[in-house]
């Protein structure tokens, strides 16, 4: 597909977030039934562009390796929902901004916790970031038939209309913990859209530009180059240590945090948050697998990377249109992921690392003139 085309789908579509953003900040977050829904779709921002793209790599790779991470969240949110709803209690008595101050108001607000959990949360994020953006830049670069290129002109300015976003609609509030409406109305309609993207690409791969599942599925029955797509080892202590993580990562991952308990402004909205938030991990992976059977079956070993299965498949298959299509919901899955995640991060060094050090300075005098 032409590059021209690309970007200038690309900045459409993250110039429609700004208006969505802008005209939420303007109306604020509405009580009422659309409120759950927002907030579910919301907490789909665990959804990051390793979801739409790395899913179908692992699955191509490794059977179902990829179901633990998606199995934890399920079983904390769909489950333990109460724990969370405590959570966002203590946070909203303590006045808490981001989990470091949460984890530091349980030592006794203690600046020295703060501050350590802000410094791994930046040790730990900053790369996940920069995978964001290699995830645009690779699958731009599927698209577009291109070099990979984090200078590519695509990749620099999608950067920096994040980094705009991220101040106007998350940052630019002198009190950190009011609520951003603007914000968590882009984010919802990300994640719709991340959603609708993958489901419709995944059904056209598996139902029309194949052969069909059941054909798919009785080739990898009997080629043994195939059979690993469906493996299932539940026994191994890895399968279930990935799920207790991703457990863990729902409630301590910054950026979930800041979306399931900063911005949450009604407990009402989490008991059908605990049934449409595991519907929406469900059927975001419904067709991880039908793809990735695709791409093997089509590609071969010696194919592009299977995570970019979602792009270059439906391209390889004169079906440019998805493919367009799939990078849409990918790069919607980075956005949200980069944007919050930026949020969440400069709010916790401002708070946690800056301002202690910036009070400890000793007073200076007052000029005289």
């Amino acid at each position: 597909m032409q590059r021209w085309v690309v970007v200038t789908v690309a900045l459409v579509y993250v110039g429609l977030l700004f208006v969505i953003a802008w005209r939420g900040d303007r109306v604020g977050l509405r009580a009422g039934r659309k409120a759950p829904i927002l907030y579910s779709l919301s907490l789909g921002i665990y959804c990051s562009s390793w979801t739409f793209y790395g899913s179908v790599g692992r699955a191509a790779s490794s059977g179902f390796d990829f179901v633990p991470i998606y199995l934890g969240p399920i079983i904390v949110i769909g489950l333990c929902w109460p724990v969370l709803a405590k959570m966002v209690r203590v946070a909203k008595a303590q006045n808490t901004v981001s989990i470091a101050d949460f984890i530091g108001s349980r030592y006794g607000k203690s600046q020295a916790v703060a501050a350590l959990v802000a410094i791994v949360a930046v040790i730990g994020i900053t790369p996940y970031i920069g995978l964001q953006l290699k995830a645009v830049t690779s699958s731009f670069a599927a698209l577009t038939g291109t070099a990979p290129s984090f200078f590519d002109s695509t990749a620099m300015v999608v950067t920096g209309f994040m980094a705009v976003f991220a101040i106007l609609f998350g940052l630019r509030d002198i009190t950190a913990s009011e609520h951003h409406p603007g914000l968590m109305n882009a984010i919802a309609f990300e994640s719709l859209i991340k959603l609708v993207a993958f489901l419709v690409v995944g059904a056209a791969v598996t139902f029309v530009l194949s052969p069909g599942p059941r054909d798919m599925f009785e080739q990898a029955r009997v080629d043994p180059g195939l059979a690993h797509v469906f493996d299932l080892n539940l026994g191994r202590p890895e399968w279930w240590s990935m799920t207790l993580l991703a457990g863990l990562a729902i409630l301590c991952l910054p950026r979930q945090f800041h979306i399931a308990v900063v911005e949450n402004t009604s407990e009402a909205a989490l008991p059908k948050a605990a049934w449409l938030f595991p519907l929406y991990l469900v059927a975001i992976n419904l067709f991880v697998v039908p793809v990735a059977l695709a791409g093997l079956i089509h590609f071969g070993s010696n194919g592009p990377d299977a995570d970019t299965f979602v792009v270059s498949l439906p391209v390889a298959l004169d079906a440019s249109g998805l493919g367009l299509l799939a990078f849409i919901g990918g790069l919607s899955a980075a956005t949200a992921m980069v944007i919050v995640a930026a949020v969440a991060l400069s709010t916790m060094v401002s708070n946690d690392l800056v301002m202690p050090l910036l009070l400890r300075l000793p007073a200076q005098p007052a000029m005289r003139y």
